[in-house]
């Protein structure tokens, strides 16, 4: 018994040290891109929700989620000088973890994302970014503003 539980217990340290290679290799070849709980606030038509965010280490991209429907709703933004923003449909990250996306199927592509799932999207001329904020319109007329 004492030699079957050595045995279980070596397969399970390999498959994690397995994990956490393939995880670090792909990270360093840029197959996956972390995005980590940023600080900061989530408004809705000037009223505070329990809303989120996650950004990527170079904070080109953010990852906001507002919370003040039946269901969350999260919407992609470029911090870049193009208006790009989209609807991540019913994807939804965790609130206080970073979360690792890899480049094949991102949750949050145009291809991947179910429309039915589309809760208020987003209104991508109405993107307006501060330097630490970012304030748009979406299709029910909700201003969404997020702060950090």
């Amino acid at each position: 018994m004492k030699r079957l539980t050595q045995i279980l217990g070596s397969l399970i340290l390999i498959t994690i040290l397995f994990l956490a290679g393939a995880m670090l290799y792909s990270t360093l070849k840029g197959y996956t891109t972390w995005y980590f709980p940023v600080n900061g606030q989530v408004t809705t038509d000037g009223r505070e929700t329990g809303g989120y965010m996650h950004a990527n280490p170079q904070r080109t991209l953010l990852l906001l989620t507002r919370t003040d429907g039946s269901r969350p709703e999260t919407y992609l933004v470029s911090l870049r000088d193009d208006k790009g923003i989209l609807d991540c449909g019913g994807f939804h990250p965790t609130r206080f973890f970073p979360i690792p996306i890899g480049d094949v199927n991102p949750p949050c592509s145009a291809f991947t994302v179910d429309p039915a799932k589309i809760i208020d999207a987003p209104l991508s001329m109405t993107l307006v970014r501060g330097q630490r904020s970012v304030e748009f319109s979406t299709v029910s007329s909700k201003k969404v503003k997020a702060e950090w």
